[in-house]
């Protein structure tokens, strides 16, 4: 492995003593399936100069030792990189200590198997972190012949595919976001209750079926392209999905109750959008009286771009 990355020997005792979790406190997310490590490795000073925390001082060897690396999943790991006041370095170092004091260690075989299969990691796109992009025979396996060439079109593909299912998710969605962005929720709550603003609700009206939000979200699969992407990136792209699927069932739940049903309410939302976004502008999207969900869309869309290097 490179010097500029972790040693294998780090990289399987971080795996070893995190027990197979992300060190965020109560995040329960896999690090790693089977040999394929799915967690990002986090620099607590960063590696390049204007990342979080980034300490001019530190030697090469020091940004990557195992005193300088965590263990998170690609959610926060954005979420630490974006908030740097909340999360500077000496939070960072109590919160690995506690989770891996907590932690049920992964075997010494497991942990070694994982550390192997890093060493052929591929980055793509790296801000601050590494992230795991390990192709194994559960999706990919990497040819050694492969031109370098040709992996980088297919990865150049990939993110154009994921960007135009990024569009796709809000055309499909898009009545959603219609409504939220013209109709207060006492609005929204008085059709339910009245009739008032149908000319407004009947552009949702496909949700008074209990199946719709359902055939929605499922149409939209983006795990073919997940293999040539970096954790970040397609983890912008899961959580745009998510959040949009979650809006359309309370919507679809709100026909079936006779009742709205308030994302701005609703803590499976707040929860998706504490784990994509810095807690300000949480705050702030859900004070909006109208066009809070398109606000957060259009924030996570712009960190696609932002992540791929891509402009609109």
């Amino acid at each position: 492995m490179a010097d500029s990355e972790p040693s294998r020997s780090t990289v399987k005792r971080l795996f070893a003593l995190s027990g197979n979790r992300c060190a965020f406190p109560k995040c329960q997310a896999s690090m790693a399936l089977g040999e394929t490590l799915i967690g990002e490795i986090c620099h607590i000073k960063a590696k390049q100069p204007g990342a979080a925390r980034y300490d001019a001082a530190q030697t090469l060897a020091e940004r990557n030792a195992y005193e300088n690396l965590v263990l998170l999943c690609p959610t926060h790991h954005t979420v630490i990189d974006d908030d740097e006041e909340s999360y500077p370095v000496e939070r960072l170092r109590k919160m690995k200590a506690e989770h891996e004091a907590r932690a049920t260690p992964v075997s010494d075989n497991d942990a070694d198997h994982v550390a192997a299969a890093y060493s052929t990691v591929i980055t793509v796109g790296q801000s601050g972190g590494i992230a795991a992009n390990n192709f194994t025979t559960t999706h990919f396996t990497l040819n050694a012949g492969l031109a370098t060439d040709s992996l980088s079109k297919r990865q150049l593909e990939a993110l154009e595919n994921l960007w135009n299912i990024v569009l796709t998710l809000r055309k499909t969605f898009g009545t959603v976001l219609y409504v939220d962005g013209i109709l207060l929720a006492n609005e929204i709550t008085d059709y339910f209750k009245t009739g008032r603003y149908h000319q407004v609700m009947d552009a949702v009206r496909e949700y008074a079926n209990p199946q719709c939000a359902a055939q929605k979200i499922t149409s939209v699969d983006p795990d073919r392209e997940r293999p040539f992407v970096n954790n970040r990136i397609y983890s912008i792209v899961f959580l745009l999905r998510a959040l949009y699927g979650r809006a359309a069932l309370l919507l679809q739940n709100s026909f079936i109750d006779r009742r709205y049903n308030d994302w701005r309410l609703d803590p499976g939302t707040d929860q998706l959008l504490r784990g994509s976004l810095p807690a300000p502008i949480v705050d702030s999207i859900k004070k909006k009286p109208n066009g809070g969900l398109t606000a957060a869309i259009d924030y996570l869309e712009s960190r696609f771009l932002a992540e791929a290097g891509m402009q609109k």
